[in-house]
């Protein structure tokens, strides 16, 4: 192993001429395949497959050559994998497949070529994403319209319900949201926890992503977790730019939380200046917010 780390092609070849076991694994669970492509050496790969080493063997935890060489970034590994017969959809023990690994990374051109090899377009880890969910919340936008010119479907969630959208959307991925709202993801879809799109675009302070959210109909009064709105959201966090695009939407300022406050109520309570002068502006007062909680 100590060899494959250092890329010593020349001493690598020398233990296999002296008979060294190709597919003898470290106390760890790393094969001396795994290892390699881990460490991107095509040279040291290419002469251990030459010596017999099985490119679909797992290691400890269900991982194989390929996805290590996905995972670290090494097309050309991956390539040769590829060619030499590993799977191209094959998932470690968390269910994590190679193109999942690809789009988390925004790796395109692996995310082309493992589709090519037949990489299960849809498929999803133990914790639900699937590679589409993992590009749209990391804001890849060409990954993403790989996967969906590839057939991802933009309504699936995770085990949480989080679909590409919501996942886009609370991070601010304009293009990204864009692209999924032009595919035909659901501007409400709903996680199991009441977060929409708009609820986390809102509370997470990204105005662009609001109003375009906002544009393609998403519902402006949305209520989640603890009966929060958009509104609410957008002022607990201080977030005046989004309060601002709201109430010009016509979001409902009498709409209360489980604590039975107003969004005026919140911004009153947390003192936050900037925000309670959008509210003053748009005609929000005292009269107009309900009971004060301070």
């Amino acid at each position: 192993m100590t060899a494959i780390a250092a890329a010593d092609v020349a001493a690598v070849g020398q233990a296999l001429s002296d008979g060294a076991a190709v597919e003898a694994a470290s106390a760890e669970g790393w094969t001396p395949l795994l290892a390699a492509a881990h460490h991107g050496n095509v040279a040291i790969v290419e002469a251990l497959l030459a010596a017999g080493a099985d490119p679909n063997r797992p290691g400890k935890g269900g991982a194989r050559p390929l996805l290590k060489a996905v995972e670290a970034g090494h097309a050309p590994v991956a390539e040769l994998l590829l060619d030499r017969g590993a799977l191209a959809g094959a998932a470690d023990g968390r269910g994590w497949t190679p193109l999942m690994a690809a789009a988390f990374h925004g790796r395109v051109g692996l995310i082309r070529r493992l589709l090519a090899a037949g990489a299960p377009v849809d498929a999803r880890d133990r914790l639900g994403p699937t590679a589409l969910i993992r590009a749209a919340g990391n804001g890849y936008d060409e990954a993403v319209a790989v996967l969906l010119a590839a057939g991802a479907n933009p309504q699936v969630g995770d085990n949480e319900g989080v679909t590409a959208l919501i996942a886009a959307s609370v991070k601010g991925h304009l293009p990204v949201a864009r692209r999924l709202l032009d595919a035909g993801a659901d501007v409400n879809a709903t996680s199991a926890d009441g977060w929409t799109p708009l609820l986390g675009a809102a509370g997470a302070g990204f105005p662009e992503v609001v109003a375009l959210l906002l544009e393609r109909g998403a519902a402006i009064d949305a209520q989640g977790k603890n009966e929060m709105t958009p509104l609410m959201l957008a002022v607990v966090n201080d977030h005046a730019e989004v309060v601002a695009l709201l109430l010009a939407g016509g979001a409902d300022t009498e709409l209360r939380n489980v604590e039975k406050e107003t969004a005026l109520d919140i911004a009153r309570f947390w003192e936050h200046e900037e925000v309670l002068e959008v509210m003053a502006a748009a005609g929000l007062g005292a009269a107009e917010g309900g009971d004060s909680v301070q």
